[in-house]
């Protein structure tokens, strides 16, 4: 499958090196949704930042936070945890290939974690927000 980690990186320390922006979107039932980034650089939280969605379902959020993550920081790898269910619509958007990742479950802890916990505290934010790390205790 085009977004699937190799084995050999399917470890948290991956986000050890480099540039990771790991996006999560969420507001299942509490009317918009709302988009969160947590951007890494060599394994330390660089900037968090949250914004509201123009989407309207969860499906299309999780898309428009990935063309989000792309755009705040276009070098870095992108992670999303919704990849396998609309990975269809993503394999004709070649251009992704080899920059977009959905982390399995040993990789979530701690950075997805801390995307989904942000965006559901951005979820009442109805502006784009940057956060500090100790807002998200």
């Amino acid at each position: 499958m085009t977004f699937r980690v190799a084995d050999s990186d399917r470890r948290p320390e991956l986000f050890n090196t480099g540039r990771h922006v790991l996006v999560d979107a969420s507001g299942a039932g509490q009317g918009r949704y709302c988009m969160a980034a947590v951007c890494i650089e060599n394994g330390e939280v660089v900037q968090l930042c949250s914004r509201p969605c123009e989407a309207y379902s969860s499906v299309l959020a999780e898309q428009e936070s990935i063309e989000w993550a792309l755009k705040i920081w276009p070098n870095a790898l992108v992670w999303n945890d919704c990849i396998p269910a609309i990975e269809a619509a993503l394999t004709r958007q070649p251009g992704l290939t080899g920059q977009l990742f959905w982390p399995t479950p040993r990789m979530r802890k701690p950075f997805h974690d801390m995307a989904h916990s942000l965006s559901v505290k951005a979820r009442e934010e109805p502006t784009p927000r940057q956060w500090a790390l100790i807002e998200l205790s």
